[in-house]
């Protein structure tokens, strides 16, 4: 099972990956909204949501666990006749993307995300950005481990 740490860093290194998109962040929503001045767009943002987490098996040792982002998916035009309809066209192909990373990539056989939804962002924050925010759903094998219990001696 992979720390959330390490779950965020796949999605840094998939929107890195990208030749389209140029930067990528994590936090909190008033962060986003803040940090957008200085950021290069095209702009993936991931947002923790509430989440399952751990939904153990019968015998309460392993099975599967759940976590749900909001991933924005932003780009600002960059001349003023540019087309918000082509920047939301894209911006969420680059979601789709980022799912494919997860599902056909590399980590495929214990890990993979379902949609459940996308929404349509037009002019927002500051920089008047549009795009997409999809509800994704992370999921991953759990597996409890008592010999890793952090006690004292």
């Amino acid at each position: 099972m992979k720390t959330y740490k390490q779950i965020v860093e796949t999605f840094q290194s998939a929107s890195n990956a990208h030749l389209a998109i140029k930067s990528f962040a994590e936090g909190a929503l008033d962060y986003l909204d803040a940090s957008s001045q200085n950021i290069k767009y095209p702009y993936i943002f991931l947002r923790p949501l509430t989440s399952p987490g751990i939904n153990l098996n019968a015998n309460g040792i392993s099975g599967t666990r759940t976590l749900t982002f909001e991933l924005y998916s932003l780009d600002i035009p960059k001349l003023s006749d540019a087309s918000p309809l082509q920047i939301k066209s894209n911006t969420e192909q680059y979601i789709y993307d980022l799912i494919a990373y997860f599902n056909l990539g590399s980590g495929q056989q214990s890990e993979f995300i379902t949609l459940q939804n996308i929404t349509p962002v037009d002019e927002a924050f500051n920089d008047r950005a549009y795009g997409w925010v999809a509800v994704l759903n992370y999921t991953d094998i759990a597996i409890l481990d008592y010999c890793a219990f952090p006690d004292l001696p």
